[in-house]
C-alpha cells in the first residue's frame, strides 16, 4: 500500500463464530509458487482426507453487483479507473473500484477450505479463493500447519490472514455479517496476510471467554493491487519484521477485541527496481479496538483503529460504526464511518479525509444463504480528492457452504 491516497511514488489503505459462520480464510495475489502449494496440499487433503483421523472443508461464494452514481468529480486514480464519472473503492486491498456502470468485478468472489486432522495434536489447513476483478482468478488465501500445545495453546506455522481488525478473518465471507462489505474506510491497507508464525491462548474466566495470540512474519506482495489504483506501473510492496498481538474477550451478549501490529515498509517499482519508499526509521504500528453487541433484536458493531505511518508522512485515525434490528427473516442495518490523516508535513502530502454513510437490508433466503441491498454516500474532503465523492447502490447473494 501505501497511503489511502497514493502521488506518483506514494501509495496509502481455524475458528470461532461470529454472525453464524465459522472463520475461512484468505490472501493478496501475485505468488504463483503459493498457489501451486495451495492446490497440491488441497489435493493430498482431498486423497487422504478418508485415511485421516478428521477431515473437513466448506466454502463460501458472493455475487456482489454495484454501480456509483453523483455528480461528476475529479479523480487522483490511475487512468483504468478514473475514466467514469464517479467512483467507489469498495475492496482496497484488491484494487475492487466501482464506477456509474453495473458491474460484478469489484467484489464477487469465491471459496473453499479444506482442513486436515493428521492426529489430536497436528492439522493442516488451506484455503483457496478466486476473484471477478482482474489478474485475481486464483489466489492462495490460507496455508498453515497447526500443533496442540496443550488445550489452552496452539502453534500455527504458515501464511495467515493478518489480525489487524475484528473481520479480518472471515472477511471474504459476506455471509458472516450484515451489510454488504465491512467499510471500506476502516478495512484497507496493501498487505493483508502474513508468512509466520503465532502463538494464542485460550481460556475460560468465570463467564467470560478470553483468547490472546501473538505472531512474527512477513508479506512480499508482487504487483500490490493497492498500488494499482493509483500507479499504472505495476509496484511491488513488502511488510517486514511483522510483530503483533491480538486479544478477544467475550461475555453473554458482548464481545470485543484489541490488537497491534507493526512492521517496517517498503515499495519498489517492478520495473526499474527503484526503492521509492522505505522505512528504515520509524516502524508503522496499527492500533485497533473492536467492541460488538447483540441484544435480542439489536446489533451493534463499533470498530475504531489508528496508524502511525511516519516514515510515509502521515498519520490515521478511523473508525466504524453499525446499528442493526433484526425482524424475522429481515436485517436491517445503519452505519457511519469515517478515515481522517493528519500529515506530518503539509507541503509535502496532503492528507486524506473521508466519511462515510450506510443503510443496509438483508434477508435470509435459506439456511447458509443471503440477499443483501446497500446504499453507501462517501464524503471526499481531501484537498486533491482520490477517488472523490460518490453514492453506491449495490446487491448480493452470499452463500457458505
Amino acid at each position: 500500500m501505501v497511503h489511502r491516497r497514493q502521488a506518483s511514488l506514494d501509495p496509502r489503505f481455524g475458528a470461532r463464530t461470529p454472525d453464524s459462520v465459522r472463520r475461512l480464510k484468505r490472501r493478496p495475489p501475485g505468488r504463483p509458487r503459493w498457489c501451486a502449494l495451495g492446490l497440491l496440499s488441497l489435493g493430498l487433503s482431498l486423497s487422504l482426507g478418508a485415511q485421516a483421523q478428521e477431515f473437513s472443508s466448506s466454502g463460501f461464494a458472493s455475487l456482489v453487483l454495484g454501480r456509483t452514481s453523483g455528480s461528476c468529480v475529479a479523480s487522483g486514480l490511475a487512468p483504468v479507473h478514473s475514466s467514469n464519472c464517479t467512483r467507489y473503492i469498495a475492496d482496497w486491498a484488491h484494487a475492487g473500484v466501482y464506477g456509474d456502470e453495473v458491474t460484478a468485478s469489484p467484489e464477487s468472489r469465491a471459496g473453499l477450505q479444506a482442513t486436515l486432522k493428521f492426529n489430536p495434536q497436528w492439522s493442516a489447513t488451506t484455503q483457496l479463493t478466486t476473484r471477478a476483478v482482474k489478474d485475481q482468478a486464483l489466489n492462495l488465501e490460507w496455508l498453515y500447519l497447526a500443533y496442540q500445545i496443550a488445550p489452552e495453546w496452539t502453534l500455527q506455522l504458515g501464511r495467515k490472514r493478518l489480525p489487524l481488525y475484528y473481520y479480518s478473518d472471515f472477511q471474504d465471507v459476506g455471509f458472516a455479517y450484515n451489510t454488504i462489505r465491512p467499510s471500506p474506510d476502516v478495512y484497507g491497507w496493501d498487505v493483508v496476510n502474513y508468512n509466520g508464525a503465532s502463538l494464542s491462548y485460550s481460556t475460560e474466566l468465570g463467564a467470560w471467554s478470553l483468547r490472546t495470540e501473538a505472531l512474527i512474519g512477513a508479506e512480499n506482495s508482487k504487483k500490490n493491487p493497492y498500488a494499482r489504483l493509483y500507479n499504472e506501473a505495476p509496484k511491488d510492496v513488502a511488510w517486514g519484521d511483522i510483530g503483533g498481538v491480538s486479544f478477544e474477550f467475550s461475555k453473554d451478549w458482548f464481545s470485543g477485541r484489541l490488537s497491534y501490529v507493526r512492521s517496517t515498509v517498503k515499495q519498489v517499482d517492478r520495473d526499474s527496481g527503484v526503492v521509492e519508499i522505505e522505512s528504515n526509521g520509524p516502524k508503522q504500528d496499527f492500533l485497533g479496538l473492536a467492541l460488538n453487541a447483540d441484544i435480542d433484536h439489536w446489533i451493534v458493531r463499533s470498530e475504531f483503529g489508528q496508524a502511525k505511518r511516519q516514515s510515509l508522512n502521515y498519520k490515521a485515525k478511523y473508525y466504524l460504526l453499525t446499528l442493526g434490528y433484526r425482524m424475522g427473516s429481515f436485517t436491517l442495518t445503519g452505519g457511519s464511518s469515517a478515515y481522517l490523516e493528519t500529515s506530518y508535513d503539509l507541503a509535502a502530502y496532503a492528507p486524506v479525509k473521508l466519511r462515510s454513510q450506510l443503510l443496509a437490508l438483508r434477508y435470509e433466503v435459506h439456511k447458509g444463504g443471503a440477499l443483501k441491498l446497500q446504499f453507501d454516500r462517501v464524503r471526499d474532503s481531501t484537498s486533491t480528492p482520490g477517488a472523490g465523492n460518490a453514492q453506491l447502490l449495490s446487491a448480493s447473494y452470499d452463500v457458505v457452504f
